[in-house]
């Protein structure tokens, strides 16, 4: 299966900082940034329709030794609600929170801010996780999956397999599964999002390249993909999970270049056609949303 991507449009956000995940619920987009003070609420035209706070401090963008660093986020369903999680990517002690922002009205008061418990965090280090750096989530079906993204000097992607509500279980589940990519991109590229689309039963991943060689500073940013895994509900138990095929962004439009894709969500399906919102973060606090169209065609 082939596939080719359009875009439809794009807008600058010059006055929100490195967003790094974005979902849809109900028309609304919900923007995160790793250093944002707040999540950004649009509607599927990207007018802005309000702001939740997420932290008390001041400057636009938080103290990189301070931020909860929230890389990745999925829409969950718990006790019979839907919540907006945020995972914060626990490559320091600060990063290891979740956010739970239930959904459709929640604001800065609803907001529980949980902290990563440390039996887990242990889990996956005695799991072949080398260095934490979490930065995509989707839920597929019954199972959570969060991805872990490697760097130059471990260049590693994992997918970490648990439960939504892990963080409420005494001993949760956790497995971890290399993510691993048939055809080498030219410099390592780290997964970045994950999004699942029911649908189709099908996986869809962010990567992006980044001249970095560990999980807390940033690095000239390269290019751009978007990957997919078919039939993703029946890979779950296999012991590597690779992409069944991936696009270069930035050799599909040149709007890509320079923008660290950092987030990926579904509006809609038509056909064999998904129209999904991108999210980038250009290392210099701002931020820029993608309208595209990704269409797979029989090979």
């Amino acid at each position: 299966m082939k596939a080719v991507i359009t875009l439809i449009c794009s807008l600058l956000l010059p006055d929100f900082p490195s967003a790094s995940a974005v979902e849809i619920h109900e028309g609304r987009l919900y923007l995160i940034g790793d250093d944002a003070t707040c999540i950004q609420v649009l509607d599927k035209d990207y007018h802005v329709i309000k702001s939740i706070r997420i932290s008390g401090a001041t400057e636009k963008r938080i103290a990189k030794a301070v931020k909860a660093d929230y890389e990745a986020s999925a829409l969950i369903r718990l006790h019979g609600n839907t919540y907006l999680m945020a995972s914060g990517s626990l490559a320091t002690e600060k990063r290891r929170q979740l956010l739970l922002l239930p959904l459709p009205d929640g604001d800065s008061a609803a907001i529980r801010f949980i902290p990563y418990p440390a039996d887990f965090t242990a889990q996956l280090l005695n799991s072949g996780v080398n260095e934490l750096n979490i930065e995509g989530a989707a839920v597929v079906n019954n199972t959570l999956l969060l991805s872990n993204r490697g760097n130059n000097t471990w260049p590693q992607n994992q997918l970490v397999l648990t439960v939504p509500g892990f963080w409420e279980q005494a001993t949760p589940p956790v497995s971890v599964v290399p993510f691993t990519l048939v055809t080498p991109t030219p410099v390592f590229a780290g997964v970045s999002e994950l999004c699942y689309v029911p649908e189709k039963d099908l996986l869809l991943c962010t990567f992006s390249s980044e001249t970095t060689a560990n999980a807390y500073d940033d690095g000239a940013i390269g290019d751009s993909y978007i990957g997919w895994i078919n039939n993703i509900s029946g890979k779950l138990l296999q012991t590597t999970i690779t992409p069944d095929g991936m696009l270069n962004l930035t050799g599909a439009d040149p709007a890509f270049k320079g923008e660290k894709i950092e987030g990926i969500c579904l509006e809609s399906i038509q056909d064999n056609t998904l129209t999904l919102h991108l999210v980038s973060d250009n290392d210099a606090g701002a931020s820029r949303l993608f309208k595209v169209n990704l269409t797979f065609n029989a090979e």
